[in-house]
This record gives C-alpha cells, sequence and structure tokens, in this order.
C-alpha cells in the first residue's frame, strides 16, 4: 500500500476546501424556514370535555410562527389509552380552511386518552403534536 502525503499548500487548501463544504452542508440544512417545531396546534373538541363512547370532533388549528394558517396540510390524528393493549382510535383530519383541520373519532370508553396528531405539511416538513385529555367520562343517564 502507497500513502502519498500532499504538500502543506495542499493540505491547508484541501482543509479549507472541506471545512466550507461541510459549512455549506450545515447551512442548506438550516435554511428550511418552516420544522414541526415552529408550527402552533390550537386544539379544540366538541363537545368539551369530550364523553366516551359518543362523537367527538377535534378542530386543530395549525399557525406557522408568523401567526399564518398552515395550508394544504395531510394530518391524521390517534386517540390513545393510557392501558396497554387497548386498539388506538384512528382519523383523519380533513382541511376547513384558515389553518383549521376536523376529525371526527369516538373515544371508545372512559379513562386517560392522549390524542397524537401526525402528518405532512405541503412544504414536505413532518409534524407531530399532542393533548392529553385526562380523565374522559362516561355518558351518564
Amino acid at each position: 500500500m502507497h500513502v502519498r502525503v500532499a504538500s502543506r499548500a495542499h493540505a491547508r487548501v484541501l482543509t479549507f476546501a472541506l471545512m466550507l463544504s461541510a459549512a455549506g452542508a450545515s447551512m442548506a440544512a438550516g435554511c428550511r424556514s418552516d420544522s414541526s417545531e415552529q408550527i402552533d396546534a390550537e386544539w379544540t373538541l366538541d363537545p368539551s370535555p369530550p364523553i366516551a363512547g359518543s362523537d367527538v370532533i377535534a378542530h386543530v388549528t395549525l399557525r406557522d410562527s408568523a401567526k399564518m394558517p398552515v395550508l394544504g396540510a395531510k394530518l391524521r390524528l390517534e386517540g390513545q389509552m393510557s392501558h396497554p393493549g387497548m386498539a388506538p382510535v384512528i382519523s383523519t383530519l380533513t382541511e376547513r380552511g384558515g389553518g383549521v383541520y376536523d376529525a371526527h373519532m369516538k373515544l371508545t370508553m372512559a379513562g386517560d386518552w392522549t390524542l397524537v396528531l401526525t402528518g405532512e405539511l405541503a412544504n414536505g416538513v413532518r409534524i407531530t403534536k399532542q393533548l392529553d385529555l385526562p380523565g374522559v367520562r362516561q355518558a351518564t343517564g
């Protein structure tokens, strides 16, 4: 095996070129103006508080860091119970306009639930947001 060592001048030029290349790559990765953390999700539930066994409509409003509505997202809402082994309740959200998305779901039993919103924004950024719903009650009567 032969190893060729560049002169000091060549080594400096190569080192500088590698540093510029790495800096450019990290700047390109950081240039995306939208990320999941820069998106605010505002939740409302109808009825509120939700009642186990009845239909619940989740309204989720997405806004970017400039408080502008986030349009064109493809979203899914998953209701998960805190008990292991419980099947999740899954719903696709429908865009209503103005950054508002709706999901219809039925929380199957009383207890602690977590709603997990996942999906992809129109610009390709993946999003995950969560809402805890402790103490969902069974309908009385």
